[in-house]
Protein backbone atom coordinates (compact mmCIF):
# COMPACT_ATOMS: atom_id res chain seq x y z
CA UNK A 1 0.00 0.00 0.00
CA UNK A 2 1.58 3.42 -1.14
CA UNK A 3 2.67 5.60 2.20
CA UNK A 4 0.63 8.90 1.78
CA UNK A 5 2.59 12.21 2.32
CA UNK A 6 2.03 12.74 5.98
CA UNK A 7 3.22 9.11 6.67
CA UNK A 8 6.34 9.58 4.47
CA UNK A 9 7.57 12.88 5.78
CA UNK A 10 7.05 11.25 9.43
CA UNK A 11 9.34 8.49 8.62
CA UNK A 12 11.78 10.34 7.03
CA UNK A 13 11.59 12.32 10.85
CA UNK A 14 12.06 9.13 12.22
CA UNK A 15 15.03 8.10 10.16
CA UNK A 16 16.64 11.83 11.50
CA UNK A 17 15.80 10.90 15.16
CA UNK A 18 17.18 7.76 14.73
CA UNK A 19 20.45 8.49 13.31
CA UNK A 20 20.98 11.35 15.48
CA UNK A 21 20.14 8.89 18.33
CA UNK A 22 22.74 5.78 17.11
CA UNK A 23 25.39 8.63 16.67
CA UNK A 24 24.92 10.04 20.33
CA UNK A 25 24.45 6.22 21.44
CA UNK A 26 28.15 5.62 20.25
CA UNK A 27 29.36 8.26 21.80
CA UNK A 28 27.94 7.18 24.97
CA UNK A 29 28.72 3.62 24.69
CA UNK A 30 32.46 4.58 24.30
CA UNK A 31 32.43 6.65 27.09
CA UNK A 32 31.15 4.37 29.43
CA UNK A 33 33.51 1.46 28.53
CA UNK A 34 36.24 3.59 28.90
CA UNK A 35 34.96 4.52 32.55
CA UNK A 36 33.47 1.28 33.53
CA UNK A 37 35.01 -1.42 31.92
CA UNK A 38 38.78 -2.86 31.68
CA UNK A 39 41.82 -0.34 31.79
CA UNK A 40 43.99 -0.38 29.79
CA UNK A 41 41.29 -0.59 27.26
CA UNK A 42 41.53 -2.93 24.69
CA UNK A 43 40.75 -1.70 21.00
CA UNK A 44 38.23 -4.66 20.50
CA UNK A 45 36.17 -3.86 24.27
CA UNK A 46 36.08 -0.14 22.60
CA UNK A 47 34.76 -1.23 19.53
CA UNK A 48 32.58 -3.31 21.32
CA UNK A 49 31.32 -0.51 23.36
CA UNK A 50 30.78 1.61 20.54
CA UNK A 51 28.85 -1.06 18.49
CA UNK A 52 26.44 -1.68 21.70
CA UNK A 53 25.88 2.34 21.79
CA UNK A 54 25.24 2.87 18.56
CA UNK A 55 22.61 -0.50 18.52
CA UNK A 56 21.06 0.77 21.30
CA UNK A 57 20.48 4.19 20.48
CA UNK A 58 19.22 3.40 17.23
CA UNK A 59 16.61 1.10 18.70
CA UNK A 60 15.74 3.26 21.80
CA UNK A 61 14.80 6.05 19.37
CA UNK A 62 13.08 3.89 17.03
CA UNK A 63 10.55 2.21 19.40
CA UNK A 64 10.28 5.55 21.29
CA UNK A 65 9.86 8.01 18.22
CA UNK A 66 7.47 4.99 16.70
CA UNK A 67 5.78 5.42 19.68
CA UNK A 68 5.43 9.31 20.07
CA UNK A 69 4.35 9.11 16.04
CA UNK A 70 2.13 6.60 15.99
CA UNK A 71 0.67 5.32 18.93
CA UNK A 72 0.27 8.59 21.00
CA UNK A 73 -1.12 10.27 18.01
CA UNK A 74 -3.72 7.60 17.03
CA UNK A 75 -4.79 7.66 21.19
CA UNK A 76 -4.10 10.96 21.51
CA UNK A 77 -7.64 11.63 23.02
CA UNK A 78 -7.03 8.76 25.65
CA UNK A 79 -3.22 10.26 26.82
CA UNK A 80 -5.36 13.65 27.29
CA UNK A 81 -7.58 12.29 29.82
CA UNK A 82 -4.74 11.86 32.19
CA UNK A 83 -3.11 15.10 33.90
CA UNK A 84 0.18 16.65 33.58
CA UNK A 85 2.50 14.93 35.58
CA UNK A 86 0.46 11.32 35.40
CA UNK A 87 1.12 11.42 31.50
CA UNK A 88 4.52 12.07 32.77
CA UNK A 89 4.92 9.26 34.83
CA UNK A 90 3.04 6.67 32.49
CA UNK A 91 5.09 7.57 29.65
CA UNK A 92 8.36 7.89 31.71
CA UNK A 93 7.85 4.79 33.46
CA UNK A 94 7.50 2.96 29.50
CA UNK A 95 10.18 5.01 28.66
CA UNK A 96 13.02 3.55 31.20
CA UNK A 97 11.15 0.01 30.35
CA UNK A 98 12.38 0.55 26.10
CA UNK A 99 15.46 1.80 27.48
CA UNK A 100 16.42 -1.06 29.93
CA UNK A 101 15.31 -3.45 27.70
CA UNK A 102 17.39 -2.46 24.46
CA UNK A 103 20.36 -1.67 26.86
CA UNK A 104 19.85 -5.42 27.56
CA UNK A 105 19.86 -6.79 24.58
CA UNK A 106 22.98 -4.68 23.31
CA UNK A 107 24.50 -6.98 26.02
CA UNK A 108 23.56 -10.19 25.04
CA UNK A 109 25.05 -8.80 21.36
CA UNK A 110 28.01 -6.71 22.52
CA UNK A 111 29.41 -7.92 25.84
CA UNK A 112 31.96 -6.05 27.01
CA UNK A 113 34.75 -7.18 29.55
CA UNK A 114 33.83 -5.98 32.94
CA UNK A 115 31.20 -4.83 32.30
CA UNK A 116 28.64 -7.57 30.84
CA UNK A 117 25.76 -9.29 32.53
CA UNK A 118 23.08 -7.68 33.08
CA UNK A 119 22.30 -6.87 36.16
CA UNK A 120 23.18 -4.71 39.20
CA UNK A 121 26.67 -3.88 37.52
CA UNK A 122 27.89 -0.64 37.12
CA UNK A 123 27.38 -0.01 33.11
CA UNK A 124 23.26 -1.41 33.82
CA UNK A 125 22.66 0.70 36.98
CA UNK A 126 24.48 3.97 35.30
CA UNK A 127 22.06 3.15 32.27
CA UNK A 128 19.23 3.16 34.81
CA UNK A 129 19.80 6.54 35.98
CA UNK A 130 21.06 7.96 32.82
CA UNK A 131 17.03 6.69 31.62
CA UNK A 132 15.52 7.71 34.26
CA UNK A 133 16.85 11.39 33.82
CA UNK A 134 16.55 11.76 30.12
CA UNK A 135 13.27 10.06 29.90
CA UNK A 136 11.05 12.27 32.70
CA UNK A 137 13.25 15.10 31.00
CA UNK A 138 12.57 14.44 27.79
CA UNK A 139 8.40 14.02 28.67
CA UNK A 140 8.45 17.21 30.37
CA UNK A 141 9.98 19.06 27.89
CA UNK A 142 7.70 17.55 25.24
CA UNK A 143 4.73 18.21 27.39
CA UNK A 144 5.69 21.47 27.90
CA UNK A 145 6.16 21.76 24.12
CA UNK A 146 2.40 20.81 24.08
CA UNK A 147 1.02 23.36 26.25
CA UNK A 148 3.26 26.18 24.43
CA UNK A 149 2.71 24.82 20.78
CA UNK A 150 4.90 23.02 18.32
CA UNK A 151 7.85 25.11 17.67
CA UNK A 152 7.45 27.69 20.42
CA UNK A 153 9.47 26.49 23.24
CA UNK A 154 12.47 26.33 21.15
CA UNK A 155 11.67 29.76 19.95
CA UNK A 156 11.74 30.27 23.60
CA UNK A 157 14.70 28.94 24.36
CA UNK A 158 16.78 30.12 22.18
CA UNK A 159 16.00 33.56 22.52
CA UNK A 160 14.96 33.91 18.68
CA UNK A 161 12.24 37.08 19.56
CA UNK A 162 13.79 38.25 22.68
CA UNK A 163 14.40 41.61 20.56
CA UNK A 164 11.14 41.66 18.91
CA UNK A 165 12.10 41.38 15.08
CA UNK A 166 9.97 41.96 11.72
CA UNK A 167 9.33 39.20 9.84
CA UNK A 168 6.64 37.97 6.98
CA UNK A 169 4.13 35.54 7.79
CA UNK A 170 0.78 34.20 6.68
CA UNK A 171 -2.32 33.56 8.84
CA UNK A 172 -5.57 31.27 8.95
CA UNK A 173 -8.24 32.59 10.82
CA UNK A 174 -10.91 29.41 11.79
CA UNK A 175 -14.02 30.58 13.20
CA UNK A 176 -16.99 28.49 14.49
CA UNK A 177 -19.87 29.40 12.80
CA UNK A 178 -23.01 30.20 15.56
CA UNK A 179 -20.98 29.51 18.61
CA UNK A 180 -23.63 31.93 20.72
CA UNK A 181 -26.61 30.10 19.53
CA UNK A 182 -24.97 26.64 20.00
CA UNK A 183 -23.64 27.58 23.97
CA UNK A 184 -27.41 28.58 24.40
CA UNK A 185 -28.27 25.12 23.31
CA UNK A 186 -25.97 22.78 24.87
CA UNK A 187 -24.77 24.70 27.88
CA UNK A 188 -21.48 26.41 29.05
CA UNK A 189 -20.30 23.20 30.15
CA UNK A 190 -20.84 20.72 27.15
CA UNK A 191 -20.05 23.78 24.82
CA UNK A 192 -16.55 24.47 26.23
CA UNK A 193 -16.26 20.53 25.50
CA UNK A 194 -17.08 21.16 22.56
CA UNK A 195 -14.95 23.75 21.60
CA UNK A 196 -11.78 21.74 23.02
CA UNK A 197 -12.92 19.17 20.73
CA UNK A 198 -13.62 21.33 17.72
CA UNK A 199 -9.60 22.69 18.69
CA UNK A 200 -8.14 19.57 18.84
CA UNK A 201 -9.76 18.38 15.50
CA UNK A 202 -8.62 21.39 13.79
CA UNK A 203 -5.29 21.35 15.04
CA UNK A 204 -4.43 17.36 13.81
CA UNK A 205 -5.42 19.10 10.52
CA UNK A 206 -2.73 21.75 10.97
CA UNK A 207 0.12 20.13 12.60
CA UNK A 208 1.23 17.72 9.71
CA UNK A 209 1.45 20.80 7.28
CA UNK A 210 3.86 22.57 10.25
CA UNK A 211 1.36 25.13 10.85
CA UNK A 212 2.07 27.04 14.26
CA UNK A 213 -1.22 27.35 16.75
CA UNK A 214 -1.01 30.72 17.77
CA UNK A 215 -3.43 31.27 20.25
CA UNK A 216 -7.50 30.40 20.59
CA UNK A 217 -9.72 33.69 20.82
CA UNK A 218 -13.02 32.83 22.27
CA UNK A 219 -14.61 30.40 19.30
CA UNK A 220 -11.83 31.02 17.01
CA UNK A 221 -8.36 29.41 16.47
CA UNK A 222 -5.37 31.25 14.70
CA UNK A 223 -3.01 29.04 13.27
CA UNK A 224 0.41 31.05 11.82
CA UNK A 225 3.15 29.96 8.86
CA UNK A 226 6.17 32.24 8.50
CA UNK A 227 6.64 32.89 4.51
CA UNK A 228 10.75 32.37 5.22
CA UNK A 229 10.24 28.37 4.97
CA UNK A 230 12.33 27.68 8.47
CA UNK A 231 11.91 24.45 10.01
CA UNK A 232 10.04 23.18 6.95
CA UNK A 233 7.39 25.09 7.41
CA UNK A 234 6.05 26.04 3.79
CA UNK A 235 3.20 27.95 3.42
CA UNK A 236 1.90 26.26 0.73
CA UNK A 237 0.38 24.01 3.48
CA UNK A 238 -1.92 26.29 4.67
CA UNK A 239 -4.71 25.59 2.03
CA UNK A 240 -3.83 21.71 2.20
CA UNK A 241 -4.20 22.30 5.84
CA UNK A 242 -7.74 23.81 5.65
CA UNK A 243 -8.63 21.56 3.18
CA UNK A 244 -8.03 18.22 5.49
CA UNK A 245 -9.54 20.58 8.39
CA UNK A 246 -12.92 20.59 6.13
CA UNK A 247 -12.63 17.03 5.27
CA UNK A 248 -11.88 16.20 8.53
CA UNK A 249 -14.89 17.77 10.22
CA UNK A 250 -17.00 15.75 7.30
CA UNK A 251 -15.90 12.62 8.78
CA UNK A 252 -16.41 13.47 12.15
CA UNK A 253 -20.56 14.66 12.08
CA UNK A 254 -22.00 11.48 13.02
CA UNK A 255 -19.79 11.64 16.22
CA UNK A 256 -20.61 15.28 17.19
CA UNK A 257 -23.85 14.63 16.94
CA UNK A 258 -23.94 11.71 19.00
CA UNK A 259 -21.72 13.31 21.70
CA UNK A 260 -23.23 16.71 21.49
CA UNK A 261 -26.98 16.89 19.33
CA UNK A 262 -24.82 19.58 17.13
CA UNK A 263 -22.38 19.77 14.18
CA UNK A 264 -20.67 22.41 14.40
CA UNK A 265 -19.01 24.22 10.85
CA UNK A 266 -16.52 26.69 10.54
CA UNK A 267 -15.24 29.56 8.09
CA UNK A 268 -12.16 30.36 7.16
CA UNK A 269 -9.47 33.17 6.09
CA UNK A 270 -6.00 33.55 5.20
CA UNK A 271 -4.18 36.65 4.70
CA UNK A 272 -0.38 36.83 4.53
CA UNK A 273 1.67 40.09 5.70
CA UNK A 274 4.43 41.71 7.34
CA UNK A 275 4.12 41.50 11.11
CA UNK A 276 6.56 42.69 13.95
CA UNK A 277 6.87 39.22 16.55
CA UNK A 278 8.41 39.49 19.94
CA UNK A 279 8.20 37.74 23.54
CA UNK A 280 5.98 39.74 25.87
CA UNK A 281 4.88 39.24 29.72
CA UNK A 282 7.19 38.57 32.56
CA UNK A 283 5.55 36.17 35.18
CA UNK A 284 3.30 34.90 32.00
CA UNK A 285 5.42 34.64 28.44
CA UNK A 286 4.50 34.31 25.43
CA UNK A 287 5.42 35.45 22.09
CA UNK A 288 3.04 37.92 20.17
CA UNK A 289 2.49 39.07 16.84
CA UNK A 290 1.71 42.49 15.75
CA UNK A 291 1.01 44.38 13.18
CA UNK A 292 -1.42 45.70 10.55
CA UNK A 293 -1.77 42.29 8.52
CA UNK A 294 -3.46 40.29 12.06
CA UNK A 295 -5.52 43.67 12.26
CA UNK A 296 -6.62 43.26 8.46
CA UNK A 297 -7.63 39.45 8.94
CA UNK A 298 -9.65 39.66 11.46
CA UNK A 299 -11.41 42.54 9.30
CA UNK A 300 -11.92 40.42 7.12
CA UNK A 301 -13.35 37.72 9.26
CA UNK A 302 -15.78 40.23 10.46
CA UNK A 303 -16.34 40.64 5.86
CA UNK A 304 -16.59 36.93 5.56
CA UNK A 305 -19.78 36.72 7.82
CA UNK A 306 -21.39 39.31 5.24
CA UNK A 307 -20.34 36.51 2.39
CA UNK A 308 -22.84 33.44 2.80
CA UNK A 309 -21.91 30.27 0.49
CA UNK A 310 -18.31 31.14 1.18
CA UNK A 311 -16.49 28.91 3.83
CA UNK A 312 -13.26 29.68 2.79
CA UNK A 313 -11.81 32.98 1.54
CA UNK A 314 -8.30 34.28 1.18
CA UNK A 315 -6.88 37.50 0.35
CA UNK A 316 -4.85 38.12 -2.96
CA UNK A 317 -1.31 38.31 -0.37
CA UNK A 318 -2.00 34.87 0.73
CA UNK A 319 -2.69 33.71 -2.46
CA UNK A 320 0.82 35.06 -3.77
CA UNK A 321 2.86 34.46 -0.48
CA UNK A 322 1.54 30.43 -0.72
CA UNK A 323 0.20 29.30 -4.29
CA UNK A 324 -2.63 27.30 -3.69
CA UNK A 325 -1.30 23.17 -4.79
CA UNK A 326 -3.12 21.11 -7.41
CA UNK A 327 -6.84 20.84 -6.61
CA UNK A 328 -7.68 23.50 -4.82
CA UNK A 329 -9.26 26.25 -6.78
CA UNK A 330 -9.75 30.12 -6.62
CA UNK A 331 -12.56 32.26 -8.05
CA UNK A 332 -12.22 36.16 -7.79
CA UNK A 333 -14.80 37.87 -5.45
CA UNK A 334 -13.70 41.42 -6.42
CA UNK A 335 -12.11 44.19 -4.12
CA UNK A 336 -14.00 44.70 -1.20
CA UNK A 337 -13.32 48.62 1.21
CA UNK A 338 -12.67 47.04 4.82
CA UNK A 339 -12.95 49.35 7.98
CA UNK A 340 -10.20 51.52 8.77
CA UNK A 341 -8.45 50.73 5.52
CA UNK A 342 -7.88 53.43 2.99
CA UNK A 343 -6.83 50.76 0.34
CA UNK A 344 -9.22 48.16 -0.63
CA UNK A 345 -8.50 44.69 -0.48
CA UNK A 346 -9.22 41.81 -3.06
CA UNK A 347 -10.91 38.82 -1.90
CA UNK A 348 -10.84 35.43 -3.63
CA UNK A 349 -13.26 32.00 -2.79
CA UNK A 350 -11.19 28.77 -2.43
CA UNK A 351 -12.71 25.37 -2.76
Amino acid sequence: MALTQIQRRQLRTLGRIVAVSATGGAVYGGLLTVTLGMTPVPVAELALGLLRGLFTGALVSALLGGFEMFVVATFRAQFRRLRFLQLIAVKGIFYTVIILASDWLGDRLFEIGGTSRFGLNRLTVTTLLVALAVSIAFNFVMEMAQLLGPGVLGDLMRGRYHQPRRENRLFVFFDMRGSTAIAERIGDIAFHRLLNRFFIDLTEAVLPWHGIVHKYVGDEMIVTWPLDGRRGRHAAGAFAAVAMARARFAGQQAAYLRDFGVVPDFRTVLHAGPVVTGEMGEVKREIVLLGDTINTTARIEQLAKTLPGHAVIASAEAIAAAPPPAGITTVSLGEFSLPGKSAAIHLYAVS
